[in-house]
């Protein structure tokens, strides 16, 4: 019989590191897993078809294999070093068994397919070493995708041989970032993923990232990553739609009592439910942050007290989930081109750009607004709050039995003014984007309910076993 021991935390820690790493689309269960252990070590190893994960510690142990479903990480998980011991029998039936205090736990699992282990992949041959930083990068620039693409693969990030440069966009916004080593010269594509920002990765060592064929490998600490390149996706040209740095007509330096403040504050703003998020940033002297809701007889206004204004005045519309990401990822530096114009923050190796909303809705200063100060001593928003409504589609001004009047009506206007029709192909972008965000909604929700659910299953099961096992010690006592 074939007997493989780990802990419950490696369970629990593996758990979450091979969800994040498999999970590209976010849906879906995840593959077995595969206990290994030989003269070279002992390895933690699960894939799918485009991408593979693998634990491995040094050690010298006899040859055995034991392949178990993902589900069993999750039924032995604890914070605690309590060992674990696989047994497999020779039907292939897998026994897992441990104690949770003092009480015994057993749990057993159907066969599953033997995984060859000649069949995984192996780290690339020519490696390049990176600072810890590398991850911080790759998990920023996947948290820039957009992970439902239309046009362009921009549910990829992309990584720059010749310049070890880090690309990333979702069409909204545009995050590039410089100073890495990667050991090829073509620009390759990996889809995105949540595993670079999993806090169970150490960051203190170096990052190894190598390629060999299609596939990129990473060496992080123990564990090991390959991913499957997207040799069809096309990326758009993000270097073009940088501005000029020296081009700005304003700017602002916004200290760090000013970011925190700024970050507190942000989402506590007036028409936070409202599609975009809008908020309106106006540099005049002051660095000036303004919202109004619909229906409130008059703006917010958050001052940046402390924070150095340059250039001429200007006031832009923008969506306030990109003015606070800037700030989260550190930029402190904001440049204004026109309220046209995508906004630019820089650094010694980092670049991001967001897209700015219609300046035709930006919300003017006026005599009595609610003002904020930062340098207030605790200083927080308080607004009145109105209530907020369901948010509606964009729909037609036709109503029913109406016989089409009001579609001929607009085919009419539309004949003599051709804004009518870019009117409503806008409108029926808006819906289409609003469509996409209630669809993506509904997919966390869907997400989330299936794992409460599984885990629900999950401690019947264990709640079942320890019955069994409890019966079992009865029977030997009596």
């Amino acid at each position: 019989m074939t007997l493989i021991t780990i802990t419950r935390r490696l369970a629990m820690q593996s758990r979450r590191i091979i969800r994040q790493a498999l999970s590209l689309s976010g849906r879906g269960p995840l593959p077995p897993v595969t206990f290994q252990t030989g003269p070279d070590g002992f390895r933690i190893r699960a894939r799918t078809h485009d991408a593979a994960v693998e634990y491995h510690a040094p050690s010298d142990h006899p040859i055995e294999q034991i392949s178990a479903p993902s589900e069993f990480l999750a039924d032995v998980e604890a914070r605690n070093e309590e060992p674990v011991t696989l047994e497999i029998d020779d039907g292939g039936r897998v026994t897992a068994r441990w104690r949770d205090g003092s009480v015994p736990q057993m749990v057993q699992y159907d066969p599953v397919h033997r995984v060859d282990p000649a069949a995984f992949p192996s780290v690339p041959e020519e490696l390049a070493a990176n600072p810890p930083r590398l991850l911080r990068a790759l998990h920023d620039a996947c948290m820039t995708t957009d992970p439902v693409p239309v046009r362009y693969a921009i549910n990829c990030i992309q990584l720059r041989g010749g310049s070890g440069r880090i690309a990333a966009t979702d069409g909204r916004q545009l995050l590039v970032q410089d100073g890495f080593a990667f050991p090829w010269e073509e620009d390759v594509l990996l889809v995105r993923t949540k595993v670079f920002g999993c806090r169970d990765l150490v960051q203190v060592e170096p990052v190894q990232i190598g390629k060999t064929g299609d596939r990129v490998g990473m060496v992080v600490g123990p564990w090991r990553f390959f991913f499957d390149v997207n040799r069809d996706g096309r990326f758009p040209d993000v270097e073009s739609q940088v501005p000029q740095h020296g081009a700005a007509v304003a700017g602002c330096q916004i200290p760090t009592n000013d970011a925190e403040f700024l970050l507190k504050n942000l989402p506590r703003l007036p028409g936070d439910d409202e599609y975009n998020l809008p908020v309106t940033l106006e540099l005049n002297g002051r660095a000036v942050v303004r919202a109004k809701a619909e229906g409130q007889p008059k703006p917010t206004e958050l001052t940046l007290a402390d924070t150095p204004v340059f250039g001429e005045p200007i006031r832009v519309n923008t969506n306030r989930q990109y003015l606070a990401r800037a700030v989260q990822l550190g930029f402190r530096e904001i440049r204004l081109f026109s309220p046209k114009t995508p906004v630019l923050c820089r650094d010694d190796c980092r670049v991001y750009l967001w897209a700015l909303l219609d300046p035709d809705s930006a919300v003017a200063p006026s005599e009595d607004a609610v003002r904020v100060e930062s340098s207030e001593s605790a200083a927080e928003v308080e607004v009145p709050r109105t209530k907020k409504h369901r948010r509606r589609l964009p729909m037609s001004e036709s109503k029913p039995n109406e016989n089409g009047r009001a579609r001929s009506a607009r085919r009419s206007r539309t004949s003599a003014n051709g804004k009518a029709g870019h009117d409503d192909v806008t409108a029926l972008i808006e819906q289409a984007e609003a469509v996409k965000v209630s669809l993506r909604d509904s997919l966390t929700k869907t997400s989330a309910l299936i794992s409460s659910l599984k885990q629900h299953r999950r401690r019947n099961r264990l709640v079942q076993n320890t019955l069994a096992s409890l019966r079992q010690l009865k029977t030997i006592n009596a």
